[in-house]
């Protein structure tokens, strides 16, 4: 009897030190558990609260710019370049160039306007008084905002120009950039067809024909004239502010050397064709072209163009 009642004590010991374990061993599984979520939830709330913070700091940035008459966007610049031409146009600058035909031939020794072929002579000065009402509308120094615009025409005029570009050659790891850049272009989207469109060799008349690469033999354009230029080997090239659905057609060396702006070029070949305007700063156009990569220089192209018409 004292055998079996020590035996019936030492199973019912046993067994109570089993369950024991058991609830310590589930406790700590449990604990770990807990403690897993507890890490995570403490991850999760950090990145949270980090998230958070840098979206107010963005916010606060950005209203802090938008609030401080010194602080201007680039953006913010060239939407307001563009009301500042338009506001010049309104007053009537003075030209040589007479308003007329819209075409741009020669006929005699006068120029038929195409107001565009103004930028022949060099730039006039900022309109002060215009300057003036804009910086007061937006609510910026005038000062600073004059100086803003002057640096933005300074820049588009180098562009356009290629002062920059003489002699510069692109670096192998850029130029694989650029390539692949414009395999995907051309993937994504594919020449345009129609009566605005052009058979045959489309570079015909590009004096640097050898140096561009064709992304699309057929594309329209939309946006706004921000610069203008008659160049030296006879074309008519422009910079265009595009409308957002045609953003596509630039690439990151745009944003770096035109201001985010696409190269527009018309061939002298075909500045006397019917359906060419030639514009002026501030016009709305819409054009039709050679899509290209210049290759030398890295940015995009319509070029050369054979279709402009003023919106």
């Amino acid at each position: 009897m004292v055998e079996n009642r020590e035996f019936l004590e030492f199973q019912t010991d046993e067994f109570i030190r089993a369950i024991f374990l058991n609830n310590f061993m589930d406790l700590s599984k449990r604990c770990t558990i807990l403690n897993k979520y507890f890490l995570i939830s403490i991850i999760s709330l950090s990145l949270m609260i980090s998230y958070s913070a840098t979206s107010n700091l963005l916010l606060i940035k950005t209203f802090a710019q938008a609030s401080d008459p010194l602080q201007i966007s680039n953006d913010e610049v060239k939407d307001n370049y563009l009301l500042y031409i338009k506001e010049v146009a309104k007053k009537g600058v003075d030209s040589e160039c007479q308003q007329g035909l819209g075409v741009g031939v020669l006929q005699g020794d006068e120029i038929i306007c195409n107001p565009g072929l103004e930028n022949l002579q060099d730039k006039a000065e900022l309109d002060d008084d215009v300057v003036g009402k804009l910086s007061e509308s937006i609510g910026k120094d005038k000062d600073v905002f004059a100086d803003k615009l002057q640096k933005l025409r300074e820049r588009m005029e180098k562009a356009i120009s290629e002062e920059e570009e003489e002699g510069i050659i692109l670096p192998d790891d850029v130029r694989k950039k650029i390539d692949a850049d414009d395999i995907q272009a051309m993937e994504q989207h594919k020449t345009k067809e129609g009566e605005e469109c052009r058979g045959g060799d489309v570079l015909d008349g590009a004096s640097n024909a050898n140096d561009l690469k064709v992304l699309a033999e057929c594309q329209d354009a939309i946006g706004d004239v921000m610069h203008t230029k008659k160049m030296d080997d006879g074309d008519y090239k422009f910079l265009l502010k595009l409308d957002d659905q045609y953003q596509f057609l630039i690439n990151d060396h745009n944003d770096e050397k035109t201001d985010g702006l696409l190269v527009v070029e018309v061939v002298p070949k075909d500045q006397d064709l019917q359906n060419i305007y030639l514009p002026e700063e501030g016009d709305k156009v819409h054009v039709w072209g050679a899509w290209v990569t210049d290759e030398p220089k890295g940015w995009r192209e319509i070029h050369p163009t054979w279709q402009v018409v003023k919106q």
